[in-house]
């Protein structure tokens, strides 16, 4: 049924601005369980050209960003949704979820549509209860402001009104149109994160339109692209920023290093233990370690698009490329390189730990692991296999920094029943079993990089293996500093980047690391004496790529072997038992970062490339799976840590959503 009055009888609020759709339009309506527009070829007349353009699309529910530049057709999109104006050609459908007697959509324009002669507090009890009302003029800083009119108010404080008043309809649908665009950035972030929370409480969908990359990323699942009135890209908001089609696109995001197939092979140094084969058909050769390919130049069929954090720039002496010039930004660098072997010059993006490199060096370019495992496993196909039944799924919101809501990393259970949390603000948590904060603290230094590993020792410390300052800080239980032991070096003792900590039986600490070419475990006493070292680089039996995750149980030592795809087990005199792994013994597994083992010796390993947890005995029989990409209901984006309590519930650091999941079992 065409979108206009007789499907949305949109009707005037108190005021001459405001619109929203009444009630009486959901008889009206079709219902579908999934999709809330179906837009059929909508055309939109401008002045020189359509503002939109025969788009086809369709939304679906959840959050949903449309991005674009200035003038590409994103308010002229909201108003044809809305009703707001009608196309001159193609069709609109909107389905309300049925038995809902809810506003079906609250609308957010870009000029507010206050009402004027209502104060602050009556836009919001027009809508809803004076309790919630009150709530919400706090939540957005509105308090003081109670009793003011919209004619008196900052372009902010008229933004801030209009997103509270639509959050407080509580409507099925809100449109919003730039919302808080006049908010200062120090606070923007504390009022997406009301947003956030009052549509998943109230199971409210989102669609709003934005110039903001972070913000699209941080709040949407789905994403819309607009150019020239014409719809250039509808899917997923992670499959738009790994894998975009053109520069374009890949624009829309942020900032991108895009390098063509001959590119590729000309900058990026080349991987080690990286089939040409597997690459070019963007899927992972089922090959033994023993039968690796030799490193060989990056062999891409593909132009391919290089996200600032996928890419690291390493100073190395004798290296052909050599920096003309370097402007550090905080959060990226821009980097001005010429390759001396034919003077090409190129620019490239990448997040720096810090403003280290300078004019005249030498650096090779290098593709984060992580991303090569991304870049094997797209169109590789895998049986799930069995499901792992879930009772009930439980989310924990970090709490935030400031003006932001940090992400969690790492995670452990105490045998008090505490629940401890790394998080990437530098950030000790502290939960109780319903999730509720109890105390945190801060790690020493944590400007240059965040920790990853937190174990509870027997004796009641609490060990973190601090990542980016190469070190173990130990903690009392209150979080005072005792004692750290390690410093930067490959040499016994020494670290590059130590990313989990564990202790056994006997009390012994087990510590693993990568980094330049370091891939390896140690063993220490208790006080931080050096042992004995597991393993070492490499793909052969014994060895690693980025060992990320450990557990200990019943006398063995069991690592997740992230980049080999594989689960390592070792007895207690350091040699190997057992490969899960790369055998019929085991699923496939994408990018396992960490494990934890249950009281019932069941294994538990965090998949982050593949966004799910999957559920193992001890001999690598699969048991179960659950879990998806993305951002809704049993779905993670890049799950980072796991923990297990003693009711055997499992927890996983849903480090992309910036939330930790509570999975009964």
């Amino acid at each position: 049924m065409p979108l206009g009055p007789r499907l949305f009888e949109c009707q005037k609020g108190p005021g001459p601005d405001g619109i929203r759709l009444t009630k009486s339009s959901r008889s009206l309506l079709k219902v579908d369980a999934v999709t809330l527009w179906s837009l059929n070829a909508v055309s939109l007349a401008g002045r020189r050209s359509p503002r939109l353009d025969r788009v086809t699309v369709e939304i679906a529910r959840g959050v949903t960003a449309v991005l674009g530049q200035s003038g590409a057709g994103k308010t002229s999109l909201l108003n044809v949704l809305v009703g707001f104006e009608r196309s001159q050609s193609g069709r609109v459908e909107f389905r309300a979820a049925a038995g809902d007697e809810r506003l079906g959509v609250f609308w957010s324009p870009s000029s507010h549509g206050l009402w004027p002669h209502l104060t602050v507090q009556q836009h919001l009890t027009a809508l809803t209860r004076p309790g919630k009302a009150e709530e919400l003029l706090v939540r957005f800083d509105l308090n003081t402001l109670a009793e003011a009119r919209p004619g008196s108010l900052s372009l902010g404080e008229r933004s801030r009104l209009s997103v509270a008043r639509a959050v407080a309809s509580r409507a099925s649908v809100l449109v919003m149109d730039e919302p808080l665009a006049h908010v200062d950035e120090a606070r923007v972030g504390s009022y997406w994160k009301v947003i956030r929370e009052e549509c998943a409480a109230n199971e409210m969908s989102l669609v709003f339109a934005t110039h903001s990359s972070e913000v699209a990323l941080r709040e949407a699942g789905q994403v819309l692209c607009l150019a020239d009135g014409k719809l250039s890209y509808s899917g997923s908001i992670r499959d738009l920023y790994e894998r975009p089609s053109s520069p374009e696109l890949a624009a829309m995001l942020g900032p991108c290093n895009w390098l063509t197939s001959d590119e590729a092979e000309r900058w990026l140094e080349a991987i080690a233990g990286v089939s040409g084969t597997a690459l070019a058909a963007g899927c992972r050769e089922v090959v033994r370690p023993s039968e690796a390919p030799a490193a060989s130049a990056v062999p891409l069929t593909e132009d391919i698009c290089i996200r600032p954090e996928q890419l690291v720039v390493l100073a190395t002496e004798h290296a052909p490329l050599r920096i003309e010039a370097v402007r550090f930004a905080g959060a990226s660098e821009e980097v001005d390189l010429v390759d001396e072997r034919d003077e090409a010059r190129r620019t490239f993006i990448h997040r720096p730990v810090g403003p280290t490199l300078k004019a005249g060096d030498r650096v090779v370019l290098r593709l984060l692991m992580l991303f090569m495992a991304m870049l094997l496993f797209v169109g590789c196909e895998s049986s799930d296999g069995p499901t792992l039944v879930v009772k009930q799924e439980n989310y924990w919101s970090m709490p935030p920094d400031g003006q932001r809501v940090p992400a969690p990393r790492g995670m452990t259970v105490s045998p008090q029943g505490e629940y401890l949390v790394l998080d990437n603000a530098g950030r000790v948590l502290v939960f109780d079993k319903n999730g509720d904060l109890q105390r945190q603290w801060w790690m020493p230094d944590y400007s240059v990089g965040k920790p990853e590993g937190i174990c509870v020792l027997k004796d009641g410390r609490i060990a973190v293996a601090d990542t980016h300052y190469h070190r173990v800080v130990l903690f009392d239980h209150e979080g005072h500093v005792t004692g750290m032991f390690g410093t930067l070096g490959t040499e016994p003792g020494q670290f590059i980047y130590p990313v989990a900590v564990i202790q056994d039986n006997e009390e012994n600490l087990f510590v693993c690391e990568y980094g330049n070419y370091n891939d390896r475990i140690q063993k220490f006493k208790p006080d931080g004496t050096f042992v004995a070292q597991i393993g070492g680089y490499g793909t052969e039996d014994g060895q690693f790529q980025r060992p990320s995750g450990m557990a200990w149980f019943e006398g063995r030592l069991y690592v997740t072997d992230a980049f080999n795809n594989r689960v390592q087990v070792f007895g207690e005199d350091g040699n190997l038992v057992a490969i899960l792994g790369l055998s019929d013994r085991m699923a496939d597994l994408h990018y396992p970062y960490d494990i934890a083992v249950n009281e019932q010796g069941e294994l538990f390993v965090v998949e982050y490339a593949a966004g799910r947890v999957s559920k193992f005995d001890r001999t690598g029989k699969l048991l179960g799976r659950h879990g998806t990409t993305g951002t809704q209901t049993s779905q993670f984006s890049t799950p980072w840590g796991l923990a297990i309590d003693s009711r055997g519930r499992v927890y996983v650091c849903d480090t992309g959503n910036r939330r930790v999941v509570e999975l009964e079992l």
